[in-house]
């Protein structure tokens, strides 16, 4: 992924955390304060704009796992919900559009394969949103 695919991707998660944070309803008109991981503090993205393989009606979409502080705290770590994040006209250029909440379902990352791809993502650290080659 480019530097500018990973902003405009950047962009819409920001946009979407602070709509989920407001408390701002998803597609449904399901609340985030519905959920354990409101307020969220982090949100692990576990694909970049995709199709559903099991939803092929499904606008694309980037979906992400929800924690609070507590949850990713923890030892493992835990989130407590998953979400749909969706691009204006599918197109992570044109910005955030809206959400939708996917399930409220508790998972832990216990497993040494999913510890060591949390690991390595938070080491990759490409920059910082607004800051040198993300600005």
């Amino acid at each position: 992924m480019t530097d500018a695919e990973l902003k405009s991707e950047l962009l819409i998660i920001d946009k979407w955390f602070k709509a989920f944070n407001n408390n701002h309803p998803d597609v449904k008109g399901r609340f985030p304060s519905s959920t354990v991981s409101f307020p969220a503090a982090v949100m692990l993205a576990t694909s970049e704009l995709h199709h559903s393989t099991t939803r092929p009606y499904e606008r694309i979409h980037i979906s992400g796992r929800l924690s609070n502080t507590i949850a990713w705290g923890t030892s493992p770590k835990e989130n407590h919900c998953c979400v749909h994040i969706y691009a204006k006209n599918d197109d992570v250029t044109e910005g955030f559009d809206t959400w939708r909440l996917k399930n409220k379902s508790r998972s832990k990352l216990s497993s040494l394969g999913i510890q060591a791809k949390v690991a390595a993502a938070l080491a990759n650290n490409r920059g910082v949103l607004g800051v040198g080659n993300l600005a």
